[in-house]
């Protein structure tokens, strides 16, 4: 199993998403599978944070391009021509 057990208490925040129905019964076996190999049962809702998590961490080319970005200056936008004085050229 790529999810690991669930150690700590997850913070409740309201989360609207659609999901397809096959995906949804997907997620429920998932949670079925969770209880058989954790032996606690685990609401959906709780799984998809970890999964999201587990999916993100294993994700190698997105931590190094996230390492890369991370190391990249930010670049600050020119000033719109409106927010400064301006010189005209003669």
């Amino acid at each position: 199993m790529k999810l690991a057990r669930i150690n700590k208490a997850l913070r409740s925040v309201q989360l609207r998403v659609m999901f397809a129905g096959d995906l949804n019964a997907s997620l429920e076996r998932y949670a079925r599978f969770y209880q058989h190999i954790h032996g606690e049962p685990v609401d959906i809702r709780a799984l998809i944070p970890e999964i999201l998590r587990a999916f993100l961490d294993a994700d190698r080319e997105f931590q190094s391009w996230s390492r890369s970005a991370e190391r990249q200056p930010q670049r600050i936008p020119p000033p719109s021509p409106s927010s400064g004085s301006s010189k005209a050229l003669a």
